[in-house]
């Protein structure tokens, strides 16, 4: 994985994305391929985001980050958040 912080803010901005997707989905119809689109990625963000604080707690802890700014980084970002943290491209 790439140690650059570049990288991971891009990557950062796709979890981004993702969230403003499924607001959208919710406040504008879809249809076709577009609705199955947003239901995986409604699915995959807001079951796996929550998911992944069970490896990014213990990460986040001992890079020093308290553990609310561990659970809003990784309910937002994800893994887009906590990798770089445990690679230590980010740091408190």
């Amino acid at each position: 994985m790439p140690k650059t912080p570049f990288f991971w803010y891009g990557n950062m901005a796709g979890a981004i994305a993702g969230w403003v997707f499924i607001i959208a989905g919710l406040i504008f119809p879809l249809t076709g391929a577009l609705k199955i689109l947003w239901i995986v990625i409604t699915v995959l963000w807001v079951a796996g985001h929550p998911l992944e604080l069970i490896a990014a707690l213990p990460i986040a802890r001992s890079a020093g980050y308290t553990p609310g700014q561990a659970v809003i980084n990784t309910l937002i970002f994800g893994i887009t958040w906590w990798i770089p943290v445990k690679l230590g491209v980010f740091q408190p």
